[in-house]
């Protein structure tokens, strides 16, 4: 009996600890602070992204500016016939140039990268809105089905639990208890009854033979007085 009551306190604790971790409540509370969570982190990747860009797009403008004011300076330079700085202008041009690309390149991919982090973003607040709004009724189901359970196992418990046949055990034993009870009040009021016949017996004899004298008497007499 001690291990049967152990085990069942194992068992409900355990259950009780399930109960909890399976809280619907607490779960879809945890998922809308889990989706928050993304959602302000996916922001802040966003800003970050936007700013990428934007330094992109600054060098990349800023290069081609400069390619193009070196190109001009080695034009000045060939027209002067300064062949050298002409030279050495047009490598800074074809340098800025090369560098105007990459920067284009990376602007561009950084514009896409920008613009598939919006699209996400804008898929978890859809999502997020979408469990907010059906939280409460899937609150509202989840707790009808707990009642539901709850309910099933307490007829269960009714029907199969020793609880109900102690009960009932006890029941039946009060009924034979009031039973007996009363079996033995009948016994001792009609033992009461002999009791007093018998205390009375002597007495009720002697006033039997009075009343036999008497008539005994009375029939002497009768005769007597016939004669």
């Amino acid at each position: 009996m001690p291990f049967k009551r152990i085990r069942d306190m194992f068992v409900a604790s355990v259950n009780e600890g399930l109960d909890k971790i399976e809280n619907p409540r607490v779960m879809l509370n945890q998922y809308v602070r889990d989706m928050e969570s993304d959602i302000a982190k996916a922001k802040h990747t966003i800003v970050k992204q936007q700013t990428i860009e934007q330094s992109f797009k600054g060098k990349h403008e800023e290069a081609e500016k400069l390619a193009v004011k070196r190109r001009n300076q080695a034009q000045l330079a060939f027209d002067a016939g300064e062949e050298e700085l002409a030279k050495k202008a047009l490598s800074e041009m074809k340098y800025f140039e090369e560098k105007a690309s990459e920067y284009q390149e990376a602007y561009h991919h950084a514009k896409k990268q920008l613009a598939e982090l919006k699209e996400q973003l804008q898929t978890l607040e859809v999502k997020l809105r979408d469990i907010k709004d059906r939280k409460h009724a899937l609150i509202a189901r989840a707790n009808a089905v707990k009642a539901k359970e709850h309910m099933n196992a307490s007829f269960n418990k009714i029907d199969s639990e020793s609880a109900y046949r102690e009960f009932m055990r006890m029941e039946t034993r009060i009924e034979e208890m009031e039973a007996k009870v009363n079996s033995y009040a009948e016994i001792s009021a009609g033992s009461g009854s002999s009791y007093s016949r018998l205390e009375y017996a002597k007495e009720v004899e002697e006033e039997l033979e009075k009343m036999r004298a008497q008539k005994v008497g009375l029939e002497k007499q009768t005769s007597a007085g016939n004669e």
